[in-house]
């Protein structure tokens, strides 16, 4: 009857706000009836039909009472069901309906908890969400052991199982001493996923060897050459070098540009970035070293430490120029920009910590939970549909399709302050190459 009601409500109501209470009750009514209906079913398996116990059965109706379950994310109280069981001295004692078991057991809203904290709500915030049904304290432990599942998830996931062609990493700080290094793999379709990350007191060559160690042991592996996007930083590109000696390493433009900004006064950000632009637009390697040589030509006129800024760099710059790729794969691979907002999202996500406590697993399980949140909102990078050129040109010299090989990637080579680049015969070379293959 009550039921009735409820749904006559429903269908007269105007209130939107009282109409959005009245269908939750009437949910919360039908979840109840429907575990009532399981509960008869279960009785009546046992003890028989009501007022037809079968002959020899050791269980028998034994009233009702009040019990608590919990259904929809709250606790809920329902009227249940007892039976009493025969013992084998002639004794009765209590038989706990299986239904009733997991229905009361609080992890049936364990996912629902877990789900209001991953999105930001507080362990407070959850106690009162769910109308008191779960502790501060019973949230925080939930979170712990929650949370340390999907750190087990990321870290246990076969990177063999994906076919891929690019690495880009970039570190988080999260205190003055205290860094989270992230690595991104691209797959050879253009899908981005969060491969692996460390955490160290800065953004080391140590802590990056750690990493791409590891990324190998968990199957990590490319057809041809790596590429590797990076923001320029010398103890990443050692790193990656070390594990992929072959690798084509993009040197992210975007750094470079702020980095230049930083060195030339404000009248010249303007025509900096204009250049940068036109680096950014060209396509192929001759336009490529066209547009380098003209920002190396700017540089030079105005700011020495600027046009050291760009030697140090080098033919990095244009690494992606000079396999001869399409203009439209610089958006996405010209720059860590794709693993940037990675790290926005992530900050956004671990923003409420107040205090990070890295002598334990604290950093390991909210950044486990912030990357794995933020990876089903990844999208294929622009310009996905040309990377088969892309992949031509980083094949191995003995794949098919392959004409000759490639004497230098844009890995070899030493230039000052430390920094590899391609010669500029290699660069040639490289360029014929690929040109031929395509």
């Amino acid at each position: 009857m009550k039921q009735e009601t409820t749904k006559q409500q429903l269908l007269q109501g105007n209130n939107l706000a009282e109409h959005g209470q009245l269908l939750r009750d009437h949910l919360r009514q039908a979840v109840r009836g429907a575990l009532g209906e399981l509960m008869a079913e279960e009785v009546e398996a046992l003890c028989g039909a009501r007022y037809r116990p079968e002959a020899g059965t050791l269980y028998r109706r034994g009233g009702n009472e009040e019990g608590i379950v919990y259904v929809a994310g709250r606790k809920e109280a329902i009227e249940r069901p007892r039976v009493r069981r025969q013992r084998g001295d002639g004794r009765e004692e209590e038989a706990g309906l299986c239904t009733y078991r997991q229905a009361r057991s609080a992890k049936n809203i364990e996912q629902e908890i877990f789900g209001l904290m991953s999105e930001g709500v507080s362990t407070r915030g959850c106690r009162r969400l769910s109308g008191e049904t779960i502790s501060a304290a019973t949230a925080s432990g939930l979170w712990v052991k929650r949370s340390a599942e999907k750190l087990e998830e990321l870290r246990g996931r076969d990177l063999g199982q994906e076919r891929w062609f690019g690495l880009t990493m970039d570190g988080v700080f999260l205190s003055r001493e205290l860094v989270v290094l992230v690595a991104l793999g691209i797959t050879r379709d253009g899908r981005k996923k969060v491969l692996d990350f460390a955490v160290g007191s800065s953004e080391s060559y140590e802590v990056a060897k750690g990493l791409t160690a590891r990324l190998q042991a968990r199957g990590f592996r490319v057809e041809g050459r790596l590429l590797a996007i990076l923001d320029g930083s010398a103890a990443l590109r050692k790193a990656v070098v070390e594990r992929w000696p072959d690798a084509v390493i993009q040197h992210c433009v975007v750094h470079k540009e702020r980095n230049l900004h930083g060195y030339l006064r404000r009248g010249d950000h303007g025509e900096c970035s204009r250049l940068m632009k036109r680096l950014r637009e060209a396509e192929g390697a001759q336009a490529g070293k066209e547009a380098l040589k003209e920002l190396r030509d700017f540089a030079a006129a105005r700011n020495q430490a600027a046009l050291a800024s760009l030697e140090e760099a080098g033919d990095d710059l244009i690494a992606l120029h000079l396999l001869e790729t399409p203009a439209t794969l610089h958006t996405a691979l010209l720059s860590t920009n794709l693993i940037e907002n990675a790290i926005h999202n992530y900050r956004r996500q671990t923003g409420r910590v107040t205090r990070w406590r890295p002598e334990g697993d604290q950093v390991e399980r909210w950044t486990a939970v912030a990357l794995l949140w933020i990876e089903p909102g990844f999208r294929k990078i622009r310009g996905y549909a040309h990377l088969p050129k892309l992949l031509r040109a980083l094949a191995p010299p003995s794949a098919p399709g392959c004409a000759g090989s490639v004497p230098n990637s844009p890995l070899r080579g030493a230039a000052p302050g430390g920094a590899d680049v391609l010669h500029s015969t290699g660069a040639a070379a490289s360029a014929l190459t690929v040109t031929a293959n395509l």
